[in-house]
């Protein structure tokens, strides 16, 4: 009878040796997130452009979602942003143009920050700026783009004074040359506090197709007035089609194929052997009479 656990365990070796060899983009770079607790190739806080994502801006707004590319340029990254002292962090990626250390918010009723892991807070009530994220593809290649989000404006009350500003905000998807998915957000029912997770809250997708270099950009357009306006977004983008989906779809074949032929080599020869052995034993018994 044919040695089953020996056999196993020369196709599991044989399996273990195809996925050691696995072009390392088969796991690491197929798959790309932002706004999640540990992101998969996710982005580095005050570097630009690491694993593709870039923060940005545009001081485009109201189009119903569309999204002129060649307006969008980058955020920069300050340790002290323009509303450090009246918000509980001061490291965000923000417009140049409110990166000065003598720009006052409270003033300018501006609060707009970008915290480089899925909040976009295009804030500000008048000269509106949209927040933009964009991600740059590796190589040429059908990717999808899957969008979670909670996002509007927030109307709230804070040291007895109301903030009604806001008339909502436009998330969309984008490439250089079509919008791929859009949905407007409107107003939460206004609270004591700002709370979140009262706003409206849904998912958006779409596939496109790259080349190297090129980009697709999620945005949030405030509208004529950013009051208010905040979203909170997971981002996650995975290759479809590609020369690395390709080389591990072409890995798995080829350790398929190897286990199987191991397989066959190693049953074949514990049947020879099989053969043999009932052979050799019918020879000696006829030789005992």
């Amino acid at each position: 009878m044919v040695n089953v656990k020996r056999t196993a365990k020369a196709a599991l070796l044989i399996v273990i040796m195809a996925v050691s060899v696995m072009p390392v983009q088969a796991f690491g770079h197929n798959k790309w997130t932002i706004g999640y607790e540990k992101n998969t190739n996710g982005p580095e806080k005050k570097v630009q452009g690491t694993n593709g994502w870039h923060f940005m801006y545009s001081q485009e707004v109201n189009t119903d979602g569309q999204l002129d590319a060649s307006q969008v340029k980058e955020c920069v990254w300050t340790d002290k942003g323009s509303c450090w002292m009246w918000y509980d962090y001061d490291e965000m990626w923000v417009p140049d143009i409110y990166a000065s250390e003598d720009f006052d918010c409270l003033a300018a009723n501006c609060w707009w920050r970008m915290d480089g892991n899925g909040i976009m807070d295009p804030n500000v009530e008048g000269g509106a700026v949209r927040s933009v994220i964009a991600w740059e593809a590796p190589e040429n290649g059908t990717y999808s783009v899957n969008l979670d989000y909670t996002a509007g404006s927030m109307p709230y009350k804070w040291y007895g004074e109301d903030y009604d500003g806001g008339d909502g905000l436009t998330l969309s998807i984008h490439t250089q040359e079509r919008m791929v998915d859009k949905v407007f957000c409107g107003a939460a029912p206004k609270g004591e506090r700002k709370v979140i997770e009262n706003m409206p809250a849904g998912s958006m997708s779409g596939k496109v197709t790259l080349r190297k270099g090129e980009r697709v950009y999620v945005s949030a357009d405030p509208g004529e007035n950013g009051g208010a306006d905040i979203a909170t977004v997971k981002i996650e983008i995975i290759q479809e089609e590609g020369e690395s989906v390709r080389s591990f779809l072409m890995t798995i074949l080829l350790g398929g194929i190897i286990v199987i032929a191991v397989i066959l080599v190693v049953t074949v020869i514990a049947v020879v052997r099989r053969i043999k052995s009932d052979w050799e034993l019918e020879e000696n018994e006829e030789d005992e009479e």
